[in-house]
């Protein structure tokens, strides 16, 4: 991750770390030589929840949302914030309307850079932000969504979208401010973060261990059209390299970039690795064209007592059953359409790495044995 750019030492601030994005990024960072990186800023909302002996990280636990500007830069100020030289912003908040989505999205993104702004404003270089395929609508109607293969430079969809929100603040500060900007978005994240279990390899990580101690098949939860629906994911530690490599690019200014592994895959593929990778023998799914064969939402509650008694063997964590999300993973099923994007742009500036989607999922599932969620 050398860099020509990087001839004094650097300071990250990372917003939203203790998630999935922002975990990739500590990860990634620590690994980096504190002649390049020597300060590693981590702010959010819970405490600290990575086990990093490094003395590189400052940690401040800040509920963003609640609290002033003032109260923010004061917290930054405490672990010397002046000298911030790289922002990398994954701070995220789920609500259940696109105009609260909006709303709270918008504010936590803008009290981030009226923070920066104050306490570091002169010394900043670069704002990473990451917004996500759901700028294409993918969240949205058929009619929302943007044309295939997804580009950086897709026409919006009418309405809102607090993606385009976010772009455009950024946009605006930076020009106020002269610093650089890189926005990337990625497609479905394949990460771990501890404690934070809003991701489809987590939830599916829940039900093979519960199947496989049931003796059952993995049935898919999901139909036909799904099931061979083309798709793309996101590595989050592959995310990370893209992201930081952008930063050290003195070559990228302001730019907006869809990150990928590359590979395009359909869950027809990825499934029989992932009943292999559990050790679940393998079956012929029986899928109609329209309707899911299974919905987790409905079929996992009924499971919870043969959760606990897995988590009291195995001495696992028994709140991952609670905070996994069946209903999240059931709605990333549903959908028929195909969804990826082009990585033309990316490859045009220089980066040229494929990453094996099977592989990311694999990685997922091992942490998450480490942070005794599953069975090791």
């Amino acid at each position: 991750m050398s860099s020509s750019s990087s001839l004094s030492p650097r300071v990250a601030a990372i917003w939203g770390a203790n998630g999935i994005s922002g975990t990739a990024m500590i990860d990634l960072l620590i690994e980096q030589s504190s002649n390049e990186w020597n300060h590693i800023i981590c702010i959010s909302r819970r405490p600290f929840q990575l086990d990093i002996n490094d003395k590189r990280i400052d940690f401040i636990s800040i509920d963003i949302l609640n609290s002033t500007v003032d109260e923010i830069v004061n917290e930054l100020e405490k672990v010397n914030g002046k000298m911030i030289t790289d922002i990398f912003h994954y701070t995220y908040i789920e609500k259940s309307t696109e105009d609260e989505l909006d709303q709270v999205n918008k504010i936590v993104l803008e009290k981030a850079l009226d923070a920066c702004v104050k306490i570091a404003g002169k010394t900043i270089k670069s704002f990473s932000l990451q917004t996500g395929y759901k700028y294409y609508g993918v969240h949205k109607t058929r009619e929302d969504l943007a044309a295939l293969p997804f580009s950086e430079n897709a026409p919006r969809h009418q309405g809102t979208n607090f993606y385009f929100t976010q772009e455009d603040l950024l946009e605006d500060y930076v020009k106020k401010h002269n610093w650089r900007y890189i926005i990337t978005r990625p497609a479905t994240i394949i990460g771990v973060a501890k404690g934070n279990f809003m991701n489809f390899a987590v939830t599916i990580a829940l039900y093979a261990t519960i199947q496989k101690e049931l003796g059952q098949p993995l049935l898919f939860p999901g139909n036909l059209k799904s099931w061979n629906r083309i798709s793309d994911h996101s590595t989050a530690s592959n995310n990370a390299r893209f992201q930081l490599w952008s930063v050290l690019n003195e070559n990228i200014q302001h730019e907006i970039f869809n990150i990928a592994n590359g590979d395009l895959v359909t869950f027809r593929d990825l499934w029989s690795k992932i009943e292999n990778y559990f050790g679940i023998p393998h079956c012929e799914q029986k899928l109609n064209e329209n309707e899911a064969q299974l919905k987790l939402a409905e079929y996992m509650p009924k499971h919870k007592d043969v959760w606990i008694r897995i988590a009291q063997r195995e001495n696992l964590d028994e709140k991952a059953f609670d905070y996994a999300t069946w209903a999240f993973a059931d709605g990333s099923l549903r959908s028929p359409l195909d969804r990826y994007g082009n990585l033309t742009k990316a490859r045009e500036f220089g980066w040229t790495t494929i990453v094996d989607t099977f592989d990311g999922y694999a990685q997922c599932f091992d942490r998450l044995k480490k942070l005794k969620v599953i069975p090791s």
